[in-house]
């Protein structure tokens, strides 16, 4: 009739509506599974038989009070309290089933529970509401915290009522999963059957072994996690992330082996189980981090985006900051399963939030700037540019810092909150090179050898095949306290700085001969003291250059002579650049930037 029963009604719910009905269904619950390990499971176990017996198992672990153990350690801690109390039970007198009561007849005590003890006993039963809002009685937190203690003071007493399997706890402690027959444990040595440190001594030898062989692996995961390859950093990447996804992957197989086939018992049992369940949630957390830099890689691998370009960069850092997100949900969901409420951590942190960023001010302020950094692009890696008064070569632009190689191949780092208030001028992206030079005439110059000096000189731009000549620029500026001040601009018709140095000095050694030809001279701040042997001035030459401006002046009709294109004609042909035996580039050491 109960099979029949339970055939016809699968899904009634146990009966635990008072304490007589909660013992009742705690007792009879526990003889299934009694009878079901002795008849059928113990000496032909089986995959499926195995799974029945857990399903048997779960209906006494129903009837205890189970919500003051966290829940990485509710699963093995109940099923292990079940079997104490289901054993300690069967050892001690119980009142008679209609001395028990049956629910109708109890009260609430002073603090408001409904509670009823066994007699003589200290285990209790407590009144509580379900989550479908029933009223049941279960065995209390503090009934299945000493568990343990009420098993060992009564495990050499007599049986006072009739099981099917005596000694059911110390058999599950010997015996292993349904790799692992009963017979074959009765088979061992009687040294290796009995218990140690709470466990049978083969289990403890089996697990030298199985954690050893983990520990192997890794070992060999470890080596292969620091291969390094610059050439293919996706690859590099992946063997990065091949350590923690071992982890992940190796620790279930080995704690389904320790906790399901060698059936480990007591608190060691609930610790395994414990570090299990933290040891996935950490290596989850360790591989969220760990691909991250594979997925930035992988879109950095795309021909459209430089290895080193700052959307490289920016890539690397918003994939490390997603990642480091999941990281730390996953924490705070393994955290919260072991019993570690992290939500109201979490807001505690927020009220302290302010002094944790006073604290970290300057570590925010450069955090801040790099990401304006990587807004703004006013630089890449590669480029040359001038911060302050210094010249360098960015080579890296982090979330903290910048770090920039300078002409003596010095490597500077520099906080990114402080670099990017620097006046930053990106000499990379010029399309020219600017020459601007400031010439000293001496005193003694005439206003007809200053003016043939200027035309010279603007014919010498305008001639010359680098230099931009819309661009150029010769003006007399000023007189100083010993010198006449001529101001030289031109453009450099060249991005190369080792050829715009060979430009420009190609330039300053013509403008010597221009103003050697014209009979002056620069200036040098000295005062003069003309003796009797001092000629001063080139007469000759002065007269020259004089006779050249009245000749223009007289040719043009101008007052003052302008610039004559024949004569740059002719002016051009009588220039050799780049200079006969010089080379068109001169190795200076500012071509390393």
């Amino acid at each position: 009739m109960a099979h029949g029963q339970e055939s016809v009604e699968p899904l009634k719910p146990l009966d635990r509506s008072s304490p007589r009905a909660a013992l009742k269904t705690f007792l009879d619950s526990g003889d299934k599974l009694g009878a079901f390990l002795q008849d059928e499971y113990l000496y032909s176990p089986s995959r499926e038989k195995f799974s029945q017996a857990i399903a048997l198992s779960d209906i006494p672990v129903k009837s205890l009070d189970l919500t003051q153990i966290p829940d990485a350690a509710r699963n093995r801690a109940g099923r292990a309290a079940a079997v104490e109390l289901y054993e300690t039970l069967n050892r001690i007198p119980l009142p008679p089933w209609e001395a028990i009561p049956d629910g109708s007849e109890m009260k609430a005590d002073a603090t408001g529970t409904t509670r009823w003890v066994i007699p003589d006993t200290e285990i209790v039963l407590v009144e509580i509401t379900n989550s479908n809002g029933e009223r049941e009685y279960l065995f209390s937190a503090d009934a299945i915290e000493h568990a343990g203690e009420y098993y060992e003071k009564v495990v050499g007493l007599p049986y006072q009522r009739e099981v099917p399997l005596e000694n059911m706890g110390a058999i599950l402690a010997k015996t292993g999963g349904w790799l692992i027959p009963y017979s074959w444990v009765l088979a061992l040595p009687e040294w290796l059957q009995d218990p140690m440190l709470g466990q049978s001594a083969w289990k403890w030898i089996v697990l030298v072994a199985i954690l050893g062989v983990a520990i192997l692996l890794l070992r060999r995961l470890f080596l292969f996690s620091h291969w390094r390859n610059a050439e293919h950093p996706v690859l590099e990447s992946l063997a990065k992330l091949a350590l923690p996804v071992g982890v992940l992957i190796l620790t279930p197989i080995v704690f389904y082996l320790t906790r399901i086939q060698l059936k480990l018992v007591g608190d060691f049992a609930i610790t395994i189980e414990v570090v299990d369940t933290a040891l996935m949630f950490l290596a989850g957390a360790w591989v969220a981090w760990r691909i991250a830099p594979v997925a930035a890689e992988a879109v950095i691998a795309s021909p459209r985006i430089s290895p080193e370009s700052i959307d490289a960069h920016l890539i690397r850092i918003f994939t490390r900051l997603l990642g480091l997100a999941l990281a730390t949900g996953v924490l705070v969901m393994g955290a919260d399963r072991l019993g570690v409420h992290m939500y109201g951590i979490l807001a505690g942190v927020g009220v302290g939030g302010l002094a944790i960023a006073l604290a970290a001010q300057s570590t925010i302020e450069n955090l801040i700037g790099g990401l304006s950094l990587f807004a703004d692009k006013p630089l890449r890696v590669g480029d040359v540019c001038m911060y302050g008064t210094e010249v360098g070569k960015i080579e890296a632009i982090g979330i903290r810092s910048t770090r920039i190689r300078g002409g003596d191949r010095a490597l500077t780092t520099i906080p990114n909150g402080m670099f990017s208030k620097m006046p930053i001028v990106n000499l990379s992206v010029r399309d020219q090179l600017k020459l601007k030079t400031v010439l000293g005439l001496r005193q003694e110059t005439t206003p007809e050898q200053l003016r043939h000096v200027l035309t010279k000189l603007r014919e010498l731009l305008l001639a010359h095949p680098m230099v931009t000549p819309n661009t150029s620029r010769v003006r007399f500026i000023g007189l100083g306290e010993f010198s006449l001040t001529v101001q030289v601009s031109a453009t450099i018709n060249t991005i190369d700085w080792n050829e715009y140095l060979g430009v420009q000095e190609d330039l300053l050694l013509r403008i010597i001969e221009v103003i050697n030809e014209s009979g002056s001279g620069l200036a040098f701040p000295s005062q003069t003291l003309y003796m009797a042997r001092d000629s001063g001035l080139d007469s000759e030459r002065s007269a020259a250059a004089e006779k050249d401006v009245r000749q223009w002046r007289a040719d043009q009709k101008l007052p003052f002579p302008d610039i004559d294109p024949e004569r740059i004609e002719a002016h051009r042909d009588t220039l050799d650049y780049p200079p006969t035996g010089s080379p068109e580039k001169i190795p200076d050491e500012d071509s390393k930037l």
